[in-house]
């Protein structure tokens, strides 16, 4: 942009900020509407900004602002070279109060742009850089588009009067009714979908459980479920690769042994089922991240990718929490620093309007306890999950607690018997259902499936 555009351009937003704090000079009783709309960041005239601190200041202290409290403060503390000049430009025009609100617009539009400007420049450096990889450059570069356009997010209304608070809330209830809303996100398996309801939007799930109970693979689990509905998926997994997930996909699908699959050891038979199943499987809406190491910012970036890519995303799922990258200057306290995490999370989920379910691991104090199933406290070793979270799931296998319970669940035929523990749920019931975990399979089946299953007739029949 010229000199002479620059110039001109500061000038007139210059004239609106000070237009407004005249405004507001005049009708000194709307400055709790402006207060509510506007933060001293948004105005880009370092005078302007300094004046509306002030009146915010007053307004603070006494719920009222004064021209002759602002005009002594100006002259004692010597801040602006000519406080009587100052006052009279703004109080010297007349300002029709039916024009607050169009000026508030101006200046944060003057503000937004502001911003991209200086996000251009940011880039501009980062172009520069030649210490960087490919996935630095588009990890940064999205942080920082990222926090150059999420001002007009945060500008969403989130302030309601009882009336408009019942009518979007009876919009949502006629929505569901015609089954148009946000019913939830079905996991596939039909007891758990009964007692949550589905995953919502915006909502972040965590699925725990202690080593070896099978918490990964109930994830991918109900990847694949939500695939075969052609529901887009992204999967960001920090310990397994990507063939090592799509292997399991292909697995459980072809219902092949997992072990000889991994081996090439399967017969005719088996390899007829694996190529239907890798036919079913390959042209699903799946990404899938398997770099480890990755931190909240990075896993952001993948995402915001994958969505553009995939035309948006209907469920995330991150594997898991204790492999995601702590900012270095939290580490001396790893709880909290985990915490921040999943609060990063959640609030990643509300911005890309998908559940997402992160898996993660429980901490052992449930190994001194003769009841062993999780519960919400086990978590805490891992930052306050518990109270951040919108669901929690527990998966619970008694014969993976000792030698002594699985040789009895062999003999009575239960060692395959996993308890889902539902034990938070901001939107639905909390309780538990029973699925069965196929270990040759690495997958999880549900009775009732098996039994809706059952009831369908051959071909031929």
């Amino acid at each position: 942009m010229a000199t002479n555009e620059k110039l001109m351009e500061r000038i007139e937003y210059r004239n609106t900020e000070f237009q407004l704090l005249g405004i507001l000079l005049q009708y000194p009783e709307k400055i709790d509407e402006v207060a509510d709309s506007l933060e001293a960041k948004h105005f880009l005239d370092p005078q302007a900004q300094l004046i509306y601190d002030i009146l915010l200041a007053q307004y603070q202290e006494s719920n009222q602002i004064s021209r002759t409290k602002l005009f002594l403060k100006l002259k004692k503390d010597g801040i602006i070279k000519n406080p009587e000049e100052m006052i009279e430009r703004l109080t010297s025009g007349f300002n029709t109060v039916d024009e607050l609100e169009p000026t508030i617009d101006i200046i944060k539009l003057n503000y937004q742009r502001h911003l991209i400007s200086k996000a251009a420049e940011r880039l501009q450096h980062l172009v520069d850089k030649t210490d960087l990889n490919i996935d630095d450059y588009q990890a940064r570069a999205q942080e920082i588009i990222f926090e150059a356009t999420n001002e007009n997010s945060s500008q969403q209304k989130h302030i309601y009067d009882m009336e408009e608070a019942l009518l979007v809330s009876y919009e949502g209830y006629l929505a569901r009714k015609s089954k148009e809303g946000d019913l939830g996100l079905h996991t596939g398996f039909i007891s758990l979908d009964n007692l949550i309801g589905g995953f919502k939007k915006g909502h972040l799930n965590v699925i725990a459980a202690s080593t070896s109970m099978g918490k990964s693979a109930f994830a991918i689990n109900i990847a694949k479920n939500v695939l075969k509905r052609e529901i887009p998926v992204a999967i960001i997994s920090l310990e397994m690769d990507a063939q090592e997930i799509v292997d399991r996909m292909i697995v459980q699908e072809a219902g092949v042994n997992a072990w000889k699959y991994s081996q090439g050891e399967t017969s005719d038979e088996e390899d007829m089922r694996i190529a239907k199943a890798l036919d079913n499987l390959h042209k699903l809406p799946l990404m899938i991240s398997d770099e480890r190491g990755l931190n909240v910012a990075q896993i952001r970036a993948r995402l915001r990718k994958f969505r553009a890519q995939m035309g948006g995303l209907g469920l995330v799922i991150i594997d898991y929490l204790q492999m995601i990258q702590l900012p270095e200057d939290q580490l001396h306290n790893t709880a909290r620093a985990v915490g921040q995490v999943v609060l990063q999370l959640r609030n990643l989920a509300a911005e890309l309007d998908t559940p997402i379910i992160l898996v993660s691991q429980i901490s052992r104090s449930f190994a001194s306890r003769q009841d062993k199933r999780p519960v919400l406290s086990d978590l805490r070793d891992s930052g306050n999950i518990e109270e951040i979270a919108d669901g929690v799931i527990f998966l619970y296998r008694h014969a993976h607690t000792s030698a002594a319970a699985r040789e009895k669940a062999i003999e009575e035929g239960t060692e395959r018997d996993t308890e889902i523990i539902v034990a938070k749920q901001r939107t639905g019931q909390t309780g538990s259902v029973k699925l069965y975990f196929e270990n040759e399979y690495v997958r999880f089946v549900d009775p009732e499936n098996l039994s809706l299953e059952g009831m369908i007739p051959y071909e031929g029949q």
